[in-house]
């Protein structure tokens, strides 16, 4: 017994709890849980973090930190803090819910060099199972290169000048009139395309958070 307490061996003691205080301090493996008024597919879900990545805007004051999560009724799903401050939470959605959506020959033309990046988006059908995901007009607010990171902006500082994994694309944004959704999309290399509709939601909308 002396010659366990001397060594450290059979040592009871547990590593102190981690307590997230907020949403944005979740890890990979932690748990969070929507508020009844999510959009469809989330509402009153229980989520957990399935990994954490960085966006790069240009600079270190411009890095998202992109939460990626599984659970709820369909998905993927992503979270993120929009600029307004407002909880993004992403639904990425494939070209057959695109096409249903929007008209795609006036979707194509957000990657147009010659045109102006004004675009302003019509939605041409309101889809049930996409309740609370979708504004009827979009307007375009962004078109510009970024850079996709794999590790945690909280953990490893991003630089997307030096990171070797860092992969570019071409980043699009639109917003509805009333700023409570926005369509996003990224275009990469060898033209894979990620369309993700997202809803500008408070942060009343976190019901509860908890460590892994």
């Amino acid at each position: 017994m002396m010659f366990r307490r001397l060594f450290g061996g059979g040592s009871d003691k547990k590593e102190p709890e981690r307590k997230p205080e907020h949403v944005w301090d979740l890890r990979p493996g932690d748990f969070l849980k929507l508020a009844l008024v999510a959009p469809e597919g989330l509402s009153g879900a229980e989520l957990q973090v399935a990994s954490v990545h960085a966006a790069d805007f240009g600079g270190p004051h411009k890095v998202r930190r992109v939460l990626a999560l599984e659970g709820g009724d369909g998905g993927p799903y992503t979270l993120w803090r929009d600029e307004s401050d407002k909880v993004a939470l992403g639904l990425e959605i494939q070209r057959p819910v695109v096409e249903q959506l929007f008209d795609l020959d006036e979707f194509a033309r957000l990657f147009d060099p010659d045109e102006p990046p004004n675009l302003t988006l019509q939605r041409q059908a309101e889809l049930p199972q996409l309740a609370g995901w979708t504004a009827p007009v979009y307007r375009q607010e962004a078109a510009h290169q970024a850079y996709l990171q794999r590790q945690d902006p909280a953990v490893t500082a991003v630089d997307s000048t030096l990171t070797d994994d860092a992969e570019e694309f071409d980043h699009y944004r639109l917003v509805g009139d009333r700023r409570r959704f926005a369509v996003e999309v990224a275009v990469f290399d060898g033209g894979r395309t990620e369309v993700t509709l997202v809803a500008l939601l408070p942060e009343a909308v976190i019901e509860e958070i908890w460590a892994a």
